[in-house]
């Protein structure tokens, strides 16, 4: 009996508070019930519906100012559009010149070959003389050919030399020696001086004045004035005879 008295206590209270969460007021009930003994308390009920969010309320007043932020450079905007184009500068010092193009290596190239090929056919002309000898860039040359001064300045000209001058005291014992070593020296070879122009005055073949000379101590002497043409003995000193005579030639050629 004690069990049936609980068991519909907590079905009232079950009752009583679905009521409340729909919202309507309690029944009372008709039934008599005699007072009993308080049944154990019933577990909490489902949370209700939320309800809609209320106005919203004034502004509160301003708070307290910040303290100041840390000092860092942010990260640079975008790049802005392109200003005006400025006025044309002053034109810059020259640079260093460039190495040359391939063309002008070329040219270059070229011109040292037929420099050089210049060069060695001036050398395989002079090795084909009987008599030859350096001396400095010049090279002493001869066939034993005997000639007039004329004919021999031209001689000389056509193999692309000069007749011989020697222009230094070392020059003129290189041309006795080639003058001996070829057996001329007792004809008196030819040298390229004369004083044709100006009886007196001995000049090269070119008109130029002489830097130097070994003159006999007694030369020149201008025998029966016909002698205007310079000769150098077995000796290696110099003497004056007459340009139309034949005496040896020995030619100088220079290679650069």
């Amino acid at each position: 009996m004690a069990v049936l008295k609980l068991f519909l206590k907590a079905l009232l209270l079950l009752q009583f508070a679905l009521q409340l969460l729909d919202g309507a007021e309690p029944q009372k009930l008709n039934c008599p019930a005699s007072d009993g003994v308080p049944g154990t308390p019933g577990h909490n009920g489902l949370p209700g519906r939320d309800g809609r969010d209320g106005k919203d309320g004034a502004i509160g007043p301003k708070g307290e100012k910040g303290d100041p932020g840390v000092s860092v450079q942010g990260p640079p905007g975008k790049a802005g559009p392109s200003g005006p184009a400025g006025e044309k500068g002053e034109r810059g010092p020259s640079g260093p010149q460039g190495s040359p193009g391939p063309e002008c290596i070329s040219d270059s190239l070229k011109s040292e070959m037929q420099q050089l090929n210049a060069k060695i056919a001036m050398i395989e002309k002079v090795a084909s003389f009987n008599t030859f000898r350096k001396v400095g860039q010049k090279y002493y040359i001869t066939d034993g050919v005997d000639a007039t001064f004329d004919t021999g300045m031209q001689y000389c000209r056509d193999i692309g030399g000069t007749i011989v001058l020697p222009r230094t005291a070392s020059e003129n014992q290189a041309l006795l020696k080639v003058s001996l070593s070829s057996g001329l020296g007792s004809k008196k070879p030819y040298i390229g001086t004369t004083d044709r122009e100006t009886e007196g005055r001995f000049v090269d073949t070119e008109g130029k004045q002489l830097t130097f000379t070994n003159w006999h101590p007694d030369q020149p002497d201008d025998y029966q004035g016909v002698q205007d043409c310079g000769t150098v003995w077995d000796s290696g000193l110099w003497d004056d005879v007459g340009c139309n005579g034949l005496h040896p030639i020995i030619c100088e050629i220079l290679i650069k």
